[in-house]
């Protein structure tokens, strides 16, 4: 009898066993562990700044060596998409790559998910920002989130002062006040000092993240997705009168700065962009990312300026409080040379302490939220942690498509050549239409 208990405890012992050493098998894989398998090198491409990646890898490999095993190719942003095309169709292609938000659907089917057996979905959302859910699939995770850049308001100080202005807007009709008393014209109406650069698209630094995030505070959408992962287009919805549609709200609101008979006019295609604009103490007010402060700065050391979150609606039913943000991922290639190497640095690099590192080196916030959660001592960092909590964006079918559908959505309206709910339906058919090819 004593023997039977004996055999019976060691069976129990056994399984017991067999599970505690599963979990730390699957917590070691979803911290980068490895396990005892060699990684091998890992190549990664990416557009993030070479000496930038290099410094940050090579601090990275003091406190674990695997770091040493990546090597990471600098790719510039207008070669990279048609370069890893190529490269995955030629079975060429990197083992992990910098995949952003708005390429999300174009290699969709390319790379390989991250099985929820490995992070499950009540894991992956409680690591990391709301925005990260764009890429949960039903087949699991197609890329973790590596940093998060959302979308700022940069404000010149001098300029504020001499109109008699101590803070920058938080709502965005505040910006009618200012601009009529801001906004520099000569006799001929020509723009000498502009108050905000919109209205117009390419001479816009980030036209379409812009106006995203109005049709998105407005509580629109551009590209939505059922529960069945079903795409469709949502700049003209269903279920919103002609006088209510985001997106209509957030057009018009943003082309009303470029026409010329109106009290608030500040921009114009003749104007130089407006990132060159602002660094030059032209422009009052610039959208742009948490990243662009070091740019800003290099531009010209001796602007007096600062930084405050991207201004809200004033109200309505359907408002939503957020800004927009360019979420960078680490994926993996279905046709990696090294799979494996490439899955377990993705799942290291965005594990706690490296996403730290890397966010203190480029000088933006990472994504996951028990670094967020910790409150910053630097007021900047503060404002852009914030910000990151509220960053929100949309999955594009087509980048470079999407951002003509937006040139022309602005061009008919400061030109008169359609009527703003004609422009938006156009669009909407225009974006359908890049949905199903």
């Amino acid at each position: 009898m004593a023997e039977k208990r004996s055999t019976f405890q060691m069976v129990i012992f056994g399984v017991f066993a067999f599970f505690i050493i599963a979990a730390v098998m699957m917590f070691a894989s979803f911290s980068g562990g490895g396990g005892s398998r060699n990684i091998g090198e890992v190549s990664m491409w990416g557009t993030f700044d070479r000496d930038l990646m290099d410094a940050y890898l090579r601090t990275l490999n003091d406190e674990d060596p695997r770091a040493g095993s990546i090597d990471y190719e600098e790719i510039p942003p207008d070669e990279f998409q048609a370069r890893l095309v190529e490269a995955l169709a030629n079975g060429a292609g990197p083992d992990l790559f910098i995949l952003d938000q708005s390429n999300l659907l174009r290699h969709w089917n390319k790379v390989l998910p991250f099985s929820y057996d490995i992070i499950s979905e009540r894991q992956y959302k409680d690591t990391y920002i709301d925005e990260a859910e764009l890429f949960l699939s039903e087949g699991g995770i197609r890329a973790l989130p590596f940093s998060i850049d959302p979308l700022v308001l940069y404000w010149n100080r001098d300029i504020f002062a001499e109109a008699g202005f101590a803070k920058p807007p938080v709502l965005w009709d505040e910006i009618f006040l200012l601009s009529e008393r801001i906004t520099q014209r000569d006799k001929a109406n020509n723009i000498e000092r502009a108050t905000i650069a919109f209205g117009e698209f390419d001479n816009v630094d980030h036209a379409k993240d812009i106006i995203s995030a109005l049709i998105l505070q407005a509580g629109g959408g551009i590209v939505g997705r059922l529960e069945d992962g079903t795409l469709y287009a949502g700049l003209s919805p269903e279920g919103f009168t002609d006088r209510v549609i985001p997106a209509q709200t957030a057009l018009r609101f943003y082309t009303e700065f470029a026409d010329p008979v109106k009290s608030v006019y500040s921009w114009n295609r003749s104007l130089p962009n407006s990132l060159d604009a602002f660094s030059q103490g032209k422009l009052a007010l610039y959208i742009g990312y948490a990243s662009e402060v070091r740019t800003i700065q290099a531009k010209n050391a001796h602007i007096n300026f600062d930084v405050a979150p991207l201004p809200q609606i004033r109200a309505g039913e359907q408002k939503r409080v957020l800004t927009f943000g360019r979420l960078h991922t680490l994926a993996v290639p279905r046709a990696a040379g090294n799979v494996f190497g490439g899955t377990e640095m993705a799942l290291f690099l965005t594990s706690e302490s490296p996403s730290k590192l890397f966010a203190e080196t480029i000088g933006v916030p990472s994504p996951r939220r028990d670094l967020l959660s910790v409150t910053p001592d630097d007021p900047l960092d503060l404002i852009f942690r914030n910000q990151a909590l509220l960053s929100r964006a949309w999955l594009d079918p087509q980048a470079e498509e999407s951002s003509k559908i937006f040139r022309r959505m602005i061009g008919d309206v400061t030109s008169g050549a359609l009527r703003l709910s004609d422009t938006i339906q156009r669009a909407n058919q225009e974006i359908r239409i890049l949905i199903n090819r």
